[in-house]
């Protein structure tokens, strides 16, 4: 059971890197929060973000594929989130996040970013995980 007060972390998972984003304590706001590399300390330096920022519940991007199905990509997600749940023992949930990126560059442009900016790969990673936090934050809120 989520407690009030305790964030919310959302992970958009990449074979290169994990955009991460972290609700506010009422979990109602989805805000970016880094980028890291996905190297051999991802796993610890998410762990360290989950103790600092005092996360409760983690939820990581699931890739479906259009028929909504499990690919390639999906079960690379569920290798990761099973490394996490050894690490960590905070709840872990997935959310659809088949257009996470996408979605990302579009709300880039709606903004009038400039292209340039846009195309910072670190960027597009942390806004994804900020758009599937939000949607997964906004769905909460419909329960």
């Amino acid at each position: 059971m989520i407690q009030n007060g305790r964030r919310i972390m959302g992970i958009d998972y990449g074979s290169k890197r994990v955009g991460v984003a972290i609700s506010d304590p009422l979990r109602k706001i989805s805000q970016g929060a880094t980028t890291l590399e996905n190297d051999r300390n991802m796993i610890e330096r998410l762990c360290k973000i989950i103790d600092e920022r005092d996360v409760e519940c983690v939820v990581v991007g699931m890739p479906y594929g259009p028929d909504g199905g499990k690919g390639v990509k999906a079960i690379e997600v569920e290798g990761f989130i099973q490394r996490l749940r050894s690490a960590t023992s905070v709840d872990i949930d997935t959310w659809d996040e088949s257009y996470s990126s996408v979605n990302a560059r579009q709300a880039f442009i709606a903004g009038g970013m400039k292209r340039k900016r846009r195309q910072q790969k670190a960027r597009v990673d942390e806004m994804a995980a900020r758009l599937l936090l939000q949607e997964y934050l906004d769905n909460q809120d419909s329960r």
